[in-house]
């Protein structure tokens, strides 16, 4: 890796070529400045050692030639090579980027999105370092070092020798300087990272910091991380501070061994003074650019590190798509013998066969890790199955492109993926040019429009990271609003109504009524309700086929489906936890939908009848506080449970922040050992 990594990176550096070219030749005048700085000092000194008096008024005004010679090679050099260093960093990034969408599924399941996201980030601009950084230091300083050597040796020939042998001195301090920093500068990306992370715990956890009252607690993580960075980097600095006086130290003996030589008979030297002074001032501009060039290898070694994780992923295989198939896809799907098992060897699925006709809803049912999501991946190509066969419409789904495939299947799963945008560029998300009459119709038909209207922007409001100012259930309709826009022929729902509130679900499940409408739907769900119409329901179970039928004629068969009906379809692990001595909690029975969707259509319509039983609201908030009162005095006694209970919420509209409190006291309390 390391030769093929360094030729790769050349090619990235090689790209820029012009800006490249222009660079070393601004270096080249940066060393040469320094060099003709030194040669006009010797003249200066020769001039006044003379006896000439007519002083050559060119000699003086060199120096200004040079310092602008100098000043603009810096500046040429510096701009131009940042500008190979920057492009790399623009390329890696965009190659990255584009890879990202090129990869399957599989890979980001082995992956954690922190590693991705740190690669386009943050990695490329290591690779960087050892593309265009080591490069310009190599160039810039190796330059000056070989015309500062030249220049010893047309001064004295005997002196320039004398000094190399004393250059190991100086080679070995910049060695143990160079690995000190190394090592520290290892502890410093260790003491950062942990800076980093706790930073980004407390960002994502601090809603958690505040309700178990931790702030001290996360306070005292992050000042011990912070000081470990603040002291690895003083060390750092010290090392790299202290390590600059040792060379110059060692220079001016190993110059003053020569000047002891040069001053001597012993090697019949003669200097006259102004080739001893610019002997030893060239002498001494050679310290800066050894230490430098001594630090190349570190940066290299990591950039080389950080290409090798680069070019890991750009190496990685893309998903396979020879397929050329764009006609019109109706909807038949047909499973024939599938079997699918990951690169681990694990079987998921064994046998699978099933028939999906047009505009069917098939419901796939069974208990978790039972392979229902699997099935779900394998229509749209996420993963590729083992063996067998998938057609649809009697064309295997390989002979498709993948974009057209994709584009005939709309998904909607139980935490939809929204992005830090509009509404309306969410609800048309990949539509450029957004049309608008489809774009409210497919509002309206998932059940948006009401909300969206009540925003000031209306559909211009932003819904921030994830949608995150939305409610669960209205990011759920915008979801299903998302796959009436795109008007597929295929519509897989995935777990779309489980993580919502009764209430939430009533509103989501007539959107997706009326979204699964004409259209062929596979529906895997916990919930009774969403499956129970399905013209065919399969049951899963360890990766196998067990049941097939509809709802009624499987509820006769007691079997896994009727046990599955009785749970609610609620999916629970099945293995034996501990037991605890913690309070089992207790959960009441939702009613069912049917029976009170009379009483939630009312007040969402505002019926006139709700308003003849405001009297009878009066005389119970009358009751209830008369109650409340004698509470307050004592002259009652309230009730007392012999179990906690904990309400949320009543009768009221989406979007409170029902949801979000019961789901976060629901996962507090389980992590306690309790079972809500």
């Amino acid at each position: 890796m390391k030769e093929n990594g360094i030729k790769r990176l050349l090619g990235y550096t090689f790209r820029y070529k012009w800006s490249f070219f222009i660079s070393v030749i601004g270096f080249i005048s940066f060393a040469f400045a320094d060099i003709a700085a030194v040669e006009w000092i010797r003249r200066i000194i020769g001039f006044i050692n003379s006896e000439e008096e007519d002083f050559n008024s060119l000699l003086a005004l060199s120096l200004i030639f040079i310092a602008l010679g100098r000043g603009i090679g810096f500046f040429v050099g510096n701009y131009f090579m940042s500008k190979v260093g920057f492009g790399i960093v623009h390329d890696l990034r965009a190659e990255l980027f584009q890879k990202l969408h090129d990869l399957p599924k599989s890979y980001f399941d082995a992956n954690q999105s922190g590693q991705l996201i740190n690669r386009i980030t943050f990695t490329t601009t290591q690779v960087s370092g050892a593309a265009s950084n080591a490069v310009k230091t190599l160039i810039r300083e190796g330059f000056l070092l070989i015309g500062l050597f030249i220049y010893l040796l047309i001064l004295n020939t005997k002196l320039t020798l004398l000094l190399i042998g004393t250059a190991p001195l100086i080679a070995i301090i910049v060695y143990f300087a160079g690995k000190r920093l190394k090592k520290l500068a290892k502890k410093i990306q260790t003491a950062m990272g942990d800076v980093t992370h706790i930073a980004s715990e407390a960002v994502d956890g601090h809603v958690e910091i505040k309700s178990f009252n931790a702030q001290e607690y996360e306070n005292s993580r992050f000042l011990k991380a912070n000081t470990s960075n603040k002291n690895q980097n003083l060390k750092l600095e010290a090392t790299g501070n202290m390590a600059t006086p040792i060379i110059q130290v060692l220079v001016s003996i190993s110059l003053s061994i020569v000047a002891y030589f040069a001053l001597g008979a012993s090697l019949g030297i003669s200097l006259d003074a102004e080739t001893f002074v610019a002997f030893f001032t060239a002498a001494g501009l050679m310290a800066k650019p050894i230490r430098q060039l001594s630090n190349i290898n570190m940066i290299v070694q990591k950039g080389l590190a950080a290409a090798t994780e680069i070019f890991d992923q750009l190496d990685q295989d893309i998903e396979q798509d020879k397929g050329l198939q764009e006609d019109q896809i109706e909807g038949n799907i047909e499973f024939k013998d599938i079997n699918f098992s990951y690169d681990t060897g694990n079987q998921i699925l064994s046998n699978i066969n099933f028939t999906i006709n047009k505009n069917e809803t098939v419901a796939i049912v069974g208990k978790s890790g039972s392979g229902k999501s699997t099935i779900a991946n394998l229509i749209p190509r996420f993963y590729n199955h083992t063996s067998g066969e998938i057609l649809i419409d009697g064309k295997a789904v390989s002979e498709f492109s993948l974009s057209h495939l994709r584009s005939s299947i709309s998904i909607v799963n139980q935490s939809p993926s929204l992005f830090n945008d509009t509404i309306a560029k969410n609800i048309a998300y990949g539509d450029d040019s957004i049309d608008v009459d489809k774009l409210k119709e497919s509002a309206r038909l998932s059940g948006c429009s009401d909300f969206i209207e009540d925003l000031p922007e209306g559909y211009e409001s932003e819904i921030g990271d994830d949608g995150v100012l939305l409610s669960g259930g209205q990011r759920q309709r915008l979801a299903i609003a998302r796959a009436f826009y795109k008007d597929s022929p295929i519509i897989i729902l995935d777990e779309a109504t489980s993580a919502l509130d009764t209430e939430s679900e009533l509103i989501v499940q007539e959107a997706l009524e009326k979204l699964i409408t004409d259209r062929t739907t596979i529906v895997i769900a916990h919930r009774l309700s969403t499956i129970e119409n399905a013209n065919k329901i399969i049951v899963l179970d360890k990766g196998e086929i067990v049941e097939t039928g509809t709802h009624d004629i499987l509820i006769e068969n007691k079997s896994i489906y009727h046990s599955l009906y009785k749970n609610k379809f609620e999916d629970s692990p099945q293995t034996i936890k501990p037991k605890s001595n913690a309070v089992q909690l207790f959960m009441p029975e939702y009613e069912d939908e049917a029976s009170s969707s009379f009483v939630v259509d009312s007040w969402y319509k505002k019926s006139l009848w709700l308003y003849l039983l405001y009297p009878f609201s009066l005389i119970f908030s009358y009751l209830t506080s008369r109650r409340r009162r004698k509470f307050l005095k004592n002259k009652i006694s309230a009730y007392s449970s012999e179990i906690p209970i904990v309400v949320v919420g009543n009768l009221t509209i989406g979007g409170t922040g029902k949801t979000p409190l019961v789901k976060y006291i629901a996962t507090e309390l389980s992590n306690k050992g309790y079972k809500p």
